[in-house]
């Protein structure tokens, strides 16, 4: 799950001034990029560069008062002329009331390979377009503050190498034993019954794929104990029912 960064703006439909959509490619997200005050057309575009082509498993979108967001991908080699595909498509942000009312306005909306559109799955892209709309308002300026775009994390990736060859052969001992490798395949099974949705540990949503990521780095760890995933205070216990990473939601 490696971050992919945004290189540059390729186009955009508004912007203000103070807030310009090359706010969009900081770090902190602290600015957002809003469109012109004057702009009376209620959507905004962008179209982003990415730093390499990638499958994307992930992205996060900060929101600023936009009521409906829709992103779709594409390749800079294509002609200009070439319709991009649809990854998510049109989504809610905020409710009508709320976009009256002009509150809730800077939710986090974090989308995984689950809501993408198949054609666009598992394909490499360098492009991404977002088009935001806020019907609801006739006035205020909205937009987003922030884009944050991730590769999938590949369950059956085996960790990077060692440097240093005893502790490459230690850790790759101890990672191919068969009690380890019963012990991630029975919480593989454990995330995917508690995600009914899961049909693959690639479709596992990302607190379950951090969980199933904790449980490789113990059994890398030397000394680490091969036993059976609830014993190990960092991963779930047997109750299904009990959220699997502290603070997360239950998971139906």
């Amino acid at each position: 799950m490696a971050p992919v960064k945004i290189s540059y703006v390729v186009s955009f439909s508004s912007q203000d001034s103070k807030y310009p959509v090359e706010n969009l490619l900081r770090e902190d997200g602290l600015r957002p990029w809003l469109g012109c005050p004057q702009d009376c057309s209620r959507q905004l575009r962008v179209e982003l560069q990415l730093e390499r082509a990638s499958p994307i498993g992930y992205v996060d979108v900060g929101n600023c008062g936009c009521a409906f967001l829709q992103i779709e991908v594409g390749r800079s080699s294509w002609p200009l002329d070439r319709p991009y595909l649809t990854l998510v498509p049109s989504v809610a942000l905020m409710t009508p009331a709320d976009s009256k009312l002009d509150q809730n306005r800077c939710g986090v909306r974090m989308f995984k390979e689950a809501d993408f559109l198949a054609p666009a799955v598992g394909q490499k892209w360098d492009r991404l377009r977002l088009t935001c709309s806020q019907p609801f308002r006739k006035h205020g300026q909205f937009g987003l503050s922030f884009i944050r775009v991730r590769t999938p994390l590949d369950p059956e990736q085996p960790p990077p190498p060692s440097q240093h060859g005893l502790v490459r052969a230690s850790r790759a001992s101890t990672c191919s034993s068969p009690q380890n490798l019963r012990a991630e395949e029975q919480l593989k099974s454990r995330l995917q019954q508690l995600e009914p949705g899961a049909w693959s540990p690639a479709r596992l949503s990302r607190p379950a794929q951090m969980v199933l990521s904790a449980a490789r780095s113990r059994a890398l760890r030397p000394g680490a104990s091969p036993g059976a995933p609830g014993d190990d205070p960092e991963l779930p216990a047997e109750d299904p029912g009990g959220p699997a990473v502290p603070g997360e939601p239950r998971w139906a």
